[in-house]
Formats: structure tokens, sequence, C-alpha cells
């Protein structure tokens, strides 16, 4: 029984479902003018750490709130039209708060230490949290009441006003929810 748990609890390595998510919408993006900027994959020269902190710039370790897995970047301006994170193992509460407000508390948003963000308005935060139910009330239930807590912070990153978060089963399904919601965004 034992063996049969440590089997059940094996995962593949920290960030591969992201870098495989990032490659797979990388190549539509890429040819509408953004950058797809993202973490966890050496192979590519748009791999970093997106980084959001508080105080001066660049910041220090101890400024850091969090790496974001996925930013999509207008080429042209530099002004981030979608922020993602991908929780590969759960979609509990705990960690999808986490993921939102780490973003939304800071004051910037850098791609490495000498490449500064640019959040606006128009800016998309998707949250996305492995399940394999679909929890729906509960997420619908957080959304809420991030929406409602998030008008209330006065920070760089709190411009952001388009949040989404949702769960996935499977790599298809992120995938294709990955696409149907940043596409959605781009009609409103």
């Amino acid at each position: 029984m034992l063996a049969k748990n440590r089997d059940s609890l094996i995962q593949r390595p920290r960030g591969q479902l992201t870098t495989k998510m990032a490659r797979a919408i990388s190549k539509y993006w890429e040819t509408r003018g953004y950058y797809v900027l993202y973490d966890h994959d050496p192979s590519s020269h748009n791999v970093g750490k997106i980084v959001s902190s508080f105080g001066e710039q660049p910041p220090r370790r101890s400024t850091q709130l969090s790496h974001i897995d996925i930013a999509l970047v207008e080429r042209d301006s530099g002004t981030v039209f979608a922020l993602i994170e991908i929780e590969e193992t759960t979609d509990k509460p705990k960690a999808l708060l986490g993921d939102v407000f780490a973003i939304l508390m800071g004051e910037h948003l850098s791609f490495g230490k000498d490449h500064p963000l640019v959040v606006d308005e128009n800016t998309a935060l998707f949250v996305f949290g492995k399940s394999k139910f679909s929890h729906a009330e509960r997420i619908d239930y957080v959304l809420d009441k991030v929406k409602r807590f998030s008008s209330n912070l006065q920070t760089g990153n709190s411009k952001i006003k388009k949040i989404e978060i949702k769960t996935f089963s499977t790599d298809a399904e992120l995938k294709e929810l990955l696409t149907d919601n940043i596409e959605a965004f781009t009609t409103q």
C-alpha cells in the first residue's frame, strides 16, 4: 500500500507543464506582435524571471513577491497584455489566492533585472489550477472575493482589473482554456 501511495505522488519536474504551454502559444502570439516571456525553460531567449516586486528597481530578493509563469508583452510598447499563472498540481484556494495577490500587491513587474514591464487597466491576469474535479462553486466564490478585495488595493500592479481563475484536469484542457480565454479577452 505504501509503494502505491509513493507512485501516485510522482509528478513531472516543476515547471514542465508551464514550459509546454508557453511553447504551445508562442508562435500564435509572436506573429501578432507579442513577446511570450516565461520561466522554466533554459533553451529559449524569452526565458527568465518575471517578477512582481515592491521597492526600488531592479528588485532585490527581499522585495520580490512572486515569480510569474508566463507574460504576453506587446512588442512595440512593452505593455503587458496578459499574465498567466499555472498551478500544476493544485487548485486549493490558498495557492490560487497567493498567486493573485502576490502579483496585485506588487508595485512593479520586471523581466530579469534590467527589463521593467508595464501593466495598465488593459492587462489581464489568468490563474489556472489543476484539479480532477471542477470545484466551480468554490472557484466562483474565490474569484468574487478577489475582485472585491483587489478593488481596494492601491499598488502599481492593482491596475490589473481583468482577473480570471479556472481549473483544468488535463494538459489538453489547459491548452484549450489558455487559448480560448486569452483570445476572448482580445475581443473585449
